[in-house]
Order: structure tokens, then C-alpha cells, then sequence
């Protein structure tokens, strides 16, 4: 019997059982000006991914200033059924804008957040959908 294994950007790790994995990706792109912050949410039934994105927004109303929230849309993540909302806050001194896109994968939800100091325009619209149509989801 194989022994579960588990990838990380440094190696893999060959490990005595199967975990589960609550690990937060964030990856930076200087010249684009943005981050990426890939969570995952494993006490979300299906059909409560609408709700799961509302409590997170009532959230981010309740700890940062001048939230102003884009309507939540329906969108695809690689061809996937995914919700997603634009959103803008204050965090200090500093104006943060965001898109955030939540999807069923399996047994959970994934969530993708492209956070930016700059408002999105054009040329940024395009970075966060190569990032949801670059999506390959795994077994």
C-alpha cells in the first residue's frame, strides 16, 4: 500500500497518512501589482458556496472602512460554476481592491483573491481571467 504524498513548491513530502490540506497559497506578481491568496473551506455544504461568500463579505464590512462591494456574479473557474464579486476597502492609510472567485472542488470550496493597491483596469481584467482559465483541477 502507497504511502500519501504531498506536494509543495520546495519538494514533495511522503507522509504516514492522508491529511487535510488548510494550507493558504499566495503567490506575488511584482509587474502585474498584485497577489493571489488561494484558501480552502471544508465545512461548506454544496449549495451554501453563496453564503459562505456573504458571511466572508460581512466580514470584511465589519473590520475595513469604505467598503464598497460589486454584486455577486456567477463566473466560470476552468470551466467550472464559480461566484465571484469585485470589492474595494480601506485597510489603514491604504485603498485595496479585489476580486474573489469561490468554487466547489470536490469535497470543498476553493477561494481565489487577486488583491491589488491600483484599481483593476483593463490590462488586470485580463491577468484574473488567465488565472481562472489557467485553473486545472486535479483529482
Amino acid at each position: 500500500m502507497s504511502q500519501p504524498v504531498f506536494t509543495l513548491s520546495e519538494g514533495t513530502l511522503t507522509l504516514p497518512q492522508a491529511g487535510q490540506d488548510n494550507s493558504i497559497t499566495i503567490l506575488k506578481f511584482d509587474d502585474a501589482g498584485a497577489s493571489l491568496v488561494i484558501t480552502r473551506a471544508w465545512d461548506v455544504k454544496p449549495g451554501d458556496e453563496e453564503n459562505y461568500l456573504n458571511q466572508q463579505l460581512a466580514k470584511i464590512k465589519r473590520t475595513m472602512k469604505r467598503v464598497v462591494l460589486g454584486e455577486i456574479q456567477p463566473t466560470q473557474v476552468a470551466g467550472l460554476d464559480a461566484r465571484e464579486v469585485a470589492l474595494s476597502f480601506d485597510n489603514q492609510a491604504t485603498r485595496v481592491n479585489e476580486r474573489i472567485a469561490v468554487l466547489r472542488h470536490q469535497d470543498h470550496l476553493m477561494v481565489m483573491t487577486l488583491t491589488r493597491i491600483t484599481p483593476f483596469d483593463a490590462s488586470a481584467d485580463a491577468f484574473w481571467a488567465a488565472i481562472k482559465d489557467g485553473f486545472q483541477p486535479g483529482a
